[in-house]
């Protein structure tokens, strides 16, 4: 969709003017499956849910990766028309850029006083066997926060890797950030 949105990044604010992405023809390329033995499931709703469910059932996990928001920016209102597409249902929407409410929809991820509480909570889930997680330098949590809060977990390591800076925030005075993935045994 990003290839066509006449959106700036994200699809809570739209261009004024039509970007040459919105008015060239659209097209639906077929996606390309993998065939595996393995039997694939995906499911949509809160995470933490899920996996308390999959606790009670007695069903271990073989990795438990979260990539959590990194700011207080809401994910369902920025991407709202993604989720309407996935959703392929028909909303009351609100506002300048028709959103969708998303009120059961709010990360506690995106709060700098519930977010470390929460992550906190998967950690002590503990019904999988590596548990990875990524973040970056210009999130909520700090990095000595989460290092706290991870070690419980066994044998947690740090990759951490340069990257560019998202451009809309390239002016700041360092162009990279550092990019963190912490892997860890339970």
């Amino acid at each position: 969709m990003s290839l066509f949105a006449n959106v700036a990044g994200v699809y809570a604010a739209f261009c004024k003017k039509w970007d040459s992405r919105a008015i060239k023809p659209f097209r639906l390329k077929e996606l390309e499956l993998i065939s595996t033995k393995s039997e694939n499931l995906s499911f949509c709703g809160d995470s933490f849910d899920f996996l308390q469910d999959l606790q009670a059932q007695g069903t271990h996990i073989d990795i438990l990766y979260l990539d959590p928001p990194y700011n207080h920016r809401q994910y369902a209102p920025n991407y709202h028309l993604l989720e309407t597409i996935a959703r392929y249902d028909n909303p009351s929407i609100k506002g300048i850029a028709g959103l969708r409410d998303y009120a059961t929809q709010k990360s506690r991820c995106c709060n700098a006083k519930t977010a470390l509480s929460e992550l906190e909570k998967y950690i002590k889930l503990g019904n999988y066997t590596y548990f990875v997680l990524s973040y970056n330098s210009e999130g909520i949590m700090q990095k000595a926060q989460i290092e706290e809060i991870l070690k419980p977990l066994n044998n947690m390591k740090c990759v951490e890797t340069a990257y560019p800076r998202f451009k809309s925030n390239a002016k700041k005075a360092q162009r990279f950030i550092k990019e963190y993935v912490w892997i860890g045994r339970a």
